[in-house]
């Protein structure tokens, strides 16, 4: 009996030992403060487009990006981009009227009727480079 009692007591000061150990570890977590990276100074383009109209076609934009479009129905959608790091991988934060998401840094991401496309402008040019296109195209 007093074997059982003193086992738990010593597991349950080893777990709090433990939880105080591991809460003084760096928590990870997505920002929108400029990362190291430099994605906040990097150019990107936006086209927002929904079925029935276009809203925005290949507006360059770097650091943030932020839009209120209304649909055909009446509707009003508020777009913001921002490139980020998020969990170790590049990324554009999509919020989209409250729903938030991630999307790649060359990405497309449709939300009902409303789709909102994001190209690397630096990524871009590099691969119109290799096939043989002048250095600026835009």
């Amino acid at each position: 009996m007093k074997r059982n009692v003193l086992t738990s007591a010593v597991l349950l000061v080893a777990g709090f030992g433990i939880g105080v150990l591991v809460s003084h570890f760096p928590v990870a977590s997505a920002s929108a403060v400029p990362e190291p990276a430099g994605l906040w100074h990097q150019k990107f383009l936006v086209s927002i487009d929904e079925v029935r109209q276009n809203f925005v076609f290949g507006q360059e934009f770097s650091g943030q990006y932020s839009k209120t479009v209304t649909l055909s129905d009446g509707s009003k959608r508020h777009i913001e981009l921002v490139p980020m790091v998020h969990n170790g991988m590049q990324v554009v934060e999509f919020k989209d009227n409250g729903g938030h998401t991630y999307m790649g840094l060359n990405g497309t991401t449709t939300n009902g009727t409303l789709m909102v496309q994001v190209r690397d402008v630096a990524t871009m040019q590099q691969q119109l480079k290799a096939e043989g296109w002048p250095a600026s195209v835009r």
